[in-house]
């Protein structure tokens, strides 16, 4: 008698925590940093050049945001793909790549809307080895990354300059 006295507290103290825990759950995309500083900002650049250097698809998907677009600013015409299509692409890219290095150089941040919004600059190394062939090129870029609830995601990018290096 006196153990259904002290289960029942119990259970009802680990629902409790349970319940807390699924309140903080992601909404499916962004990778939680708590909040939005330099040091978490260069450390979520660093987590997902990591899950491309893996080629973790699944993890590498989830820091862009639904409203995600991707702007391509060097050539003529800009072109701009949304995540759907971008991320469609990344796919293939992980699944048929024999490797990919991705390193991406925190430049400059900008912040906006009380903390909750950052525009960084970054520079971008990124090599693949694909089909026998390996595409090597550095680039400049503008990313949009903003927190809601302490999970950071990427809203959009915008390459403004691109180098091919040749092998």
């Amino acid at each position: 008698m006196n153990t259904r006295l002290l289960v029942l507290p119990l259970l009802l103290l680990c629902s409790l925590l349970l319940s807390s825990c699924e309140s903080v759950n992601s909404t499916g995309y962004g990778y939680y940093m708590g909040e939005l500083t330099d040091d978490t900002i260069v450390e979520f650049f660093a987590l997902n050049d990591d899950a491309a250097r893996r080629q973790d698809f699944p993890f590498y998907e989830s820091f862009f945001s639904p409203s995600f677009s991707s702007v391509d600013r060097t050539e003529h015409s800009v072109m701009t793909q949304y995540r759907e299509n971008y991320l469609s692409m990344v796919k293939e890219i992980f699944e048929t790549a024999k490797s990919i290095h991705l390193q991406t150089l925190v430049m400059d941040i900008e912040y906006s809307n009380y903390g909750h919004n950052a525009l960084v600059k970054v520079h971008e190394e990124e090599k693949v080895e694909q089909f026998g062939q390996t595409r090597h090129y550095t680039s400049l870029l503008d990313v949009e990354l903003e927190i809601e609830d302490g999970w950071v995601f990427i809203n959009k990018t915008i390459r403004t300059s691109k180098q091919v290096i040749e092998e």
